[in-house]
C-alpha cells in the first residue's frame, strides 16, 4: 500500500513544461518573428537571431553561405543591442510582407526603426530585412565584437 501511495505522489509532482522549440526556425506571426528576433540580439544569441533572419525561402542560415550569414549575423549582434524595444502595430506591405517600426533605447541613445517580415514555407515568418543604418547612425553598433 505504501508503494502505490508514494507512487501517487510522485505522480501528482510530475507536470508537463512546455519548451519553446528552437529547432523550427521563424515564428508562427509577424509580430512573433519580430519579438523573437529581438529576444535573440537582446540575449546575443547568434544561432537563435539566424534562425529568425531569413526571406521566402526560410532562414538565410539554411540556404546561404554560411560564412557570410555568420558575418552578417554578427554585425546585426553588435547594433541590435538595447535595453528596450517597442514594437508598433503591424503595417501592410508588398507581397503580402509585414512591416513594423520598432522604438529602441539604449542607454540615453532612441532610435526608431523599421523592420520588415516575410512568410517563408511551412507558414513561417522572418525578420527579411531592418534599417541597420539608423542604428549604426545613432550610435547603438558596439566597436568590439559580439
Amino acid at each position: 500500500m505504501k508503494k502505490i501511495a508514494l507512487l501517487l505522489v510522485l505522480v501528482a509532482a510530475c507536470k508537463t513544461v512546455v519548451v519553446p522549440d528552437r529547432t523550427l526556425s521563424g515564428a508562427a506571426t509577424p509580430r512573433a518573428a519580430v519579438e523573437r528576433f529581438l529576444a535573440a540580439a537582446k540575449a546575443q544569441d547568434m544561432q537563435a537571431l539566424g534562425a529568425d533572419f531569413g526571406d521566402e525561402k526560410g532562414a538565410l542560415r539554411d540556404h546561404q553561405d554560411r560564412a557570410i550569414t555568420e558575418r552578417r549575423l554578427i554585425i546585426m549582434l553588435q547594433c541590435l543591442r538595447h535595453d528596450s524595444a517597442v514594437i508598433s502595430e503591424p503595417k501592410r506591405g508588398e507581397g503580402g510582407r509585414q512591416l513594423f517600426a520598432v522604438d529602441f533605447t539604449q542607454g540615453q541613445q532612441k532610435a526608431t526603426v523599421a523592420f520588415t517580415t516575410v512568410k517563408g514555407p511551412s507558414d513561417r515568418w522572418y525578420v527579411e530585412v531592418f534599417e541597420i543604418v539608423v542604428l549604426q547612425n545613432k550610435g547603438f553598433c558596439s566597436k568590439g565584437g559580439a
